[in-house]
């Protein structure tokens, strides 16, 4: 009977100890997630919508300057939402800036980060963004209701909203302004009407 008892006792304490392993590795994977860059293409999430007038805020640049986000004026911006600690949002920092470079004529491109000053002048230095516009902080980014980075938003020269989503590519950061050229209500729609296959592209999004 004892030796019963002893080894009931025994598989209780083994019970809760694999209890506290799982919690760990469910603690663990979760920290993972957020951490893993998106791999998936544009959608559509939370937000003004597509072809609406495009939220209207003021935030401060890097350097005390009053940016304006949303409102109408002579040329369209594209606000890409980074973060220092994202892989991605890094990758397709070439991409903006050769269509900054390309589009300046028409098209002010607007970086949007937020989180620690020291990690954001590493990434500026590291990918020569000194002359860019760049704003830090969390307002713009609860504006437009970004969950998820990469991050791109397109405004018209009217502050209409015209494309949104995900970008983990330059064909989806080209494809922004695709919508707006072929009058698509959404990324999505847009991306679904291509000949070729996206079936690979799966979102998980990464978390601020």
């Amino acid at each position: 009977m004892e030796g019963l008892i002893v080894s009931n006792v025994l598989l209780w304490v083994l019970l809760v100890a694999v209890a506290f392993v799982v919690m760990g590795l469910v603690r663990q994977i979760g920290v993972l997630h957020g951490r893993l860059a998106p791999a998936g293409a544009l959608m559509m999430d939370k937000g003004v919508a597509v072809n609406e007038a495009a939220p209207q805020v003021t935030a401060a640049d890097r350097n005390g300057r009053p940016v304006n986000f949303g409102y109408a004026g002579e040329k369209s911006q594209l606000l890409f939402f980074l973060s220092p600690t994202c892989p991605i949002c890094k990758s397709l920092l070439p991409a903006i800036k050769s269509i900054a470079r390309e589009q300046a004529s028409t098209l002010d491109v607007v970086f949007v980060s937020d989180g620690d000053m020291d990690a954001q002048q590493a990434l500026i230095r590291e990918h020569k963004l000194e002359d860019a516009t760049y704003v830090v902080g969390p307002e713009v980014g609860m504006t437009y209701q970004i969950g998820k980075l990469p991050y791109a938003a397109l405004i018209d020269k009217s502050g209409t909203l015209r494309a949104k989503g995900l970008v983990n590519s330059r064909e989806h950061l080209d494809s922004l302004f695709e919508v707006e050229h072929l009058k698509h209500a959404t990324l999505q729609q847009y991306l679904n009407a291509q000949p070729h296959d996206h079936a690979h592209d799966h979102s998980h999004g990464h978390s601020h």
